[in-house]
């Protein structure tokens, strides 16, 4: 499945934005559905949107499984690295936890 978040939203400036992605992304990576969003028109995204748009995820599945089944495509390399950056620290912080928990 191909999202094109430019036919859903008209940025990717605010965590309300993000949501909407979000719930989109969520209900098609429970189904097993492997999904590419594009950033077609869209030029930046701000921490708060990749936060609420992505981040959750990983409460729902493993940063590994997110990398073979989330694609990125026409983006900038801001968005790239914004996304990349995110999900790595968030993936980092939860083995961490996890690890204090079992020392």
């Amino acid at each position: 499945m191909v999202i094109r978040v430019v036919d859903f939203l008209p940025s990717a400036d605010t965590a309300e934005q993000g949501a909407v992605l979000h719930n989109m992304l969520l209900d098609e990576l429970k189904s097993g559905t492997t999904i590419t969003v594009s950033f077609y028109h869209i030029q930046s995204a701000t921490s708060s949107f990749v936060n609420a748009a992505f981040v959750d995820l990983l409460s729902h599945f493993g940063f590994d499984e997110l990398k073979k089944r989330l694609r990125i495509v026409e983006s900038s390399r801001q968005i790239n690295e914004m996304i990349k950056s995110r999900l790595s620290f968030e993936s980092d912080r939860v083995s961490r936890d996890v690890s204090r928990l079992h020392a």
